[in-house]
């Protein structure tokens, strides 16, 4: 049986098809039309939801948005789920978020209106104490918000009069009483805290690793999903259905990081928001890459871990991973083995993995003096777009000489790639142009882009050859 709280209400599903979405959940069977379908890819934000569920202590609800065109209805077992039609009270009086939109014109046809009122919302929550501590507590900064809101794109409004709204809304946040989710949540989580685990033959929820192996075992043809901001749009767009899946997100030592004296290890399925802060404290750069990475409802589900099992040439963290040299370790039954990111791709959407075998955790090496990671997301658009191309390069410079480089790109062809011929001419170099012409045309020997409606095959060999000259703009003046 598959149980959360929709809205104020507790759902017990003993049957469901284990491919079903949340949004068509939501709008097919509980009748809730308020979420919206628009593209079906997480890409519009027409559909976003707040999910609440308890924090590491259980003590209280942590607030978090996230597509449900593809989020799939199991992966909520255990959670409370949020939509647009239950936030105004039994009275019919709007919620504070709701009124907001409403005394700031901030809607005109009102069909992406729900998902950003959703998206403050979660901000609201946050603001009142339940998640995020932005701005020491103070009011959201106009920069947060936009970040908040970066995955909504409104189509006739206008982004302003939405934007005035948010920070009407959560700058009196502290002092607004009327919120009936906060004068619920002690409720809320006593009756999440009990229910039970999931018991079913179609969507199976693990808890720890053991029961991981014991499930793929003796379900071989088993789906792996865990944010499934990818798999989900095999369901959505190519139409296919999965019968039987196992959701990793509640496995304990898959949810794990840790830091030791030479590595930051992120469990395969801990998402992206919940390893940023650990990433960005090692490698300040990754805070701008990490940020164009979908958007905010992506990365509160999307995962590190996911993002390197799919094997998408165009995944965004593949080709820092690559260039850090991040190690992998494999699990089947209970035999681990590691492997580093340079052989795990032998084709396009093809990797090493064995049947039954799965990533368990991340290795990165932690960030060292005189050793520099630099990162280029080619795009069309600034965010929430997929990359034409996707240079990563790290460097360890002494005395002014390259000791060791590696270059990689994503975008490019059917795997991540590696500009070995490149990475020679550099070694033992000064960053100076003689270098760097060297380097220019080394790089034409490492690659041979596709064309695709991404970009040319002409414009990823200039933005390879461009990314590298801005990398050596931008180091030569501060290395050592």
């Amino acid at each position: 049986m598959i149980q959360f709280i929709l809205n104020q209400s507790l759902v017990q599903l003993k049957t469901i098809q284990a491919d079903t979405t949340l949004l068509d959940y939501l709008r097919l069977q509980a009748n809730l039309k308020g979420s919206k379908e628009g593209c079906a890819s997480g890409d519009c934000g027409a559909c976003t939801v707040v999910i609440a569920s308890p924090n590491q202590q259980g003590n209280s609800l942590e607030y978090k948005t996230l597509n449900s065109c593809i989020c799939l209805l199991g992966s909520l077992h255990g959670k409370q789920v949020i939509t647009v039609d239950g936030l105004k009270d039994k009275s019919g009086k709007l919620h504070p978020v709701q009124q907001a939109m409403v005394d700031h014109h901030a809607s005109q046809c009102g069909f992406c209106t729900p998902g950003f009122v959703m998206s403050i919302f979660a901000m609201y929550k946050q603001k009142k104490g339940q998640g995020l501590n932005l701005n020491q507590g103070l009011a959201f900064s106009h920069d947060d918000i936009i970040n908040h809101l970066d995955g909504n794109l409104c189509r006739c409004t206008g982004y302003r009069p939405i934007i005035d709204a948010a920070h009407s809304v959560l700058k009196n946040a502290d002092s607004d009483n009327f919120d009936k989710y906060e004068n619920e949540e002690k409720k809320v989580l006593t009756c999440l805290n009990t229910i039970q685990k999931a018991q079913n033959n179609y969507f199976f929820i693990p808890q720890t690793i053991n029961e991981l192996t014991d499930t793929i075992a003796n379900h071989p043809t088993v789906k792996l999903l865990a944010g499934g901001t990818d798999l989900a749009l095999g369901i959505t767009q190519g139409l296919q259905k999965l019968e039987k899946i196992v959701y990793l997100g509640n496995v304990a030592e898959l949810k794990a990081l840790s830091i030791n004296e030479n590595e930051v290890v992120i469990g395969s399925a801990v998402t992206y928001e919940g390893c940023a802060k650990a990433l960005i404290n090692e490698y300040p750069i990754l805070e701008t890459h990490l940020n164009r990475l979908g958007s905010l409802q992506i990365r509160n589900v999307a995962t590190i871990g996911g993002n390197i099992a799919n094997a998408s040439p165009i995944g965004d963290m593949p080709p820092v991973l690559l260039a850090l040299n991040a190690q992998l370790t494999l699990q089947k039954g209970s035999k681990k083995r590691k492997v580093s990111m340079d052989d795990f791709y032998i084709g396009y959407k093809q990797t090493i993995l064995q049947a039954g075998e799965f990533i368990r955790d991340i290795h990165i090496p932690r960030s060292q003096a005189n050793h520099y990671l630099t990162v280029y997301k080619i795009t069309k658009r600034h965010a929430d777009d997929i990359s034409a191309i996707c240079s990563a390069f790290y460097l360890h410079v002494n005395k002014g000489k390259i000791v060791a480089v590696r270059i990689t790109f994503g975008g490019m062809a059917a795997t991540v790639i590696r500009a070995f011929e490149c990475e020679k001419v550099m070694i033992n170099q000064p960053l100076n142009d003689l270098t760097l012409e060297s380097a220019k045309v080394a790089i034409l020997k490492d690659i041979n882009p596709l064309s695709d409606v991404r970009s040319s095959r002409e414009y990823r060999l200039k933005m390879a050859e461009n990314t590298l000259q801005r990398l050596f703009l931008e180091q030569r003046h501060h290395v050592v």
